[in-house]
């Protein structure tokens, strides 16, 4: 399988991880065997949010379900490449670029001038620190906007509408 990688963590000898291939998500688990060293562990750990990555892997169903993840089906990575390794400091998060703002005034956002920061960090639910990324740091990164599921979701629904638009005419 071949995706973006969107988080890793390690824990030990073992390395949690979460691939993203457009709007899905699916688990993968590396961990110490006799194929796999403890340095290649490590370095799967390591690698940038957003890089493209490569596994070699055995679908398996978890004993405990799979939470945060879209497909309910968790792999164990027996192969670990990286294709295409990400810059290691993205201007912002894809997490943080999903966060809802429903009242961009309260929030102090929008005010456009040139001395304002390009985000601002925030306490969220359970003391969780998130970021609100601007609306000029989104356009000028827009390659990296694009990947927001809020944002896919947007076209896929106008893609959606334009395609039964076409079949009426039709």
């Amino acid at each position: 399988m071949r995706a973006r990688l969107h988080r890793a963590r390690g824990k030990g000898q073992v390395t949690f991880f979460v691939l993203r291939h457009q709007f899905s998500t699916i688990q993968g688990v590396l961990a110490v065997s006799a194929t796999i060293s403890k340095a290649m562990v490590s370095f799967a750990s390591g690698v940038a949010k957003e890089s493209i990555v490569e596994v070699n892997a055995t679908v398996t169903v978890p004993e405990a379900a799979v939470e945060g993840c879209s497909q309910k089906v968790e792999l164990q990575v027996n192969q670990f490449w990286v294709i295409d390794r990400s810059v290691p400091i993205l201007p912002f998060q894809i997490d943080d670029a999903g966060t809802l703002v429903l009242d961009q005034a309260a929030e102090g956002i929008g005010g456009g001038g040139k001395d304002d920061q390009k985000e601002e960090e925030k306490v969220g639910e359970g003391g969780v620190k998130s970021s609100m990324v601007y609306q000029d740091t989104r356009l000028n990164n827009r390659i990296i906007d694009l990947r927001v599921p809020t944002n896919q979701a947007i076209f896929r629904i106008q893609a959606g509408v334009c395609k039964l638009f076409r079949e009426f005419m039709d």
